[in-house]
């Protein structure tokens, strides 16, 4: 009689990480603070406290921000002042300046109240965009900086107005440009609202500062009517891409 020998393996003690089921990704919210909410570096601290509060209720935060008050003005007019009167691909380079500025420092203010932030640059984000140097339309997104930046950090601001082109340059997005920035990375991130932080609570009927009839707030308000009367609160390239992508607007 023949026996034939086995060699069984002894297994491995099972490891209990591996039992554990996968923790979910964290909600990521995108918010946007304009340069009614940012007036100068001194409002960095309660932006960055508006954005501690999603950060506590368990979100990843995108924050996109605008040049603080007036800078953008002033670079359009420095660059102007200095190039000739025709569209310059170099002007936009200068006037981006204003949003890294306001990204860097909002960061900063970030870290400060223990947030673990970073700050992308318009090159870093990566947003491609075509069309006229001061007046692009974003077109696609170079995604690595902006996911692995989430991947490692709870707040990541970017500057909004900005974008690449395809030939590298930088290009703007027109003016309110932070709003088209916000509404496209919200798009691109597969989420379903975007919040643009103003300096009023919602879309009225007409100018609340105008006392000579009450003014009504929209809680809801089509497309349509956000076009009509939402001009001179969110650009209206923002309002489109909004439409065309399916990202509600949270004014």
């Amino acid at each position: 009689m023949s026996a034939s020998l086995a060699v069984v393996e002894k297994p491995e003690p099972l490891d209990p990480d591996h039992l554990r089921a996968p923790e979910p990704a964290a909600e990521v919210v995108v918010l946007k603070f304009g340069s009614s909410i940012l007036r100068s570096p001194a409002e960095a601290p309660l932006v960055a406290s508006a954005v501690y509060g999603h950060v506590r209720a368990g979100r990843k935060v995108v924050a996109v921000v605008s040049a603080f008050g007036g800078a953008t003005d002033r670079l359009l007019g420095e660059a102007r002042a200095l190039g000739l009167a025709h569209s310059n691909d170099l002007l936009p380079g200068y006037v981006a300046l204003g949003e890294e500025k306001s990204a860097a420092l909002v960061a900063i203010a970030c870290d400060r109240i223990g947030l673990d932030a970073c700050a992308l640059s318009v090159r870093e984000l990566g947003i491609v965009a075509e069309g006229e140097p001061e007046h692009s339309r974003p077109c696609g997104l170079r995604p690595d900086h902006l996911k692995q930046a989430l991947d490692r950090h709870e707040v990541v601001v970017v500057p909004g107005f900005g974008a690449v082109r395809p030939d590298g340059k930088v290009a703007l997005l027109g003016r309110g440009g932070s709003d088209l920035t916000a509404v496209f990375l919200a798009a691109e991130l597969g989420l379903k609202k975007v919040r643009l932080v103003k300096d009023v609570d919602g879309l009225y009927d007409h100018d609340p500062n105008d006392k000579s009839a009450p003014a009504l707030r929209y809680r809801r308000a089509s497309w349509d009517v956000a076009r009509k009367l939402g001009g001179a609160l969110v650009q209206h390239d923002a309002i489109d891409l909004g439409e065309s992508r399916g990202v509600e607007i949270e004014v």
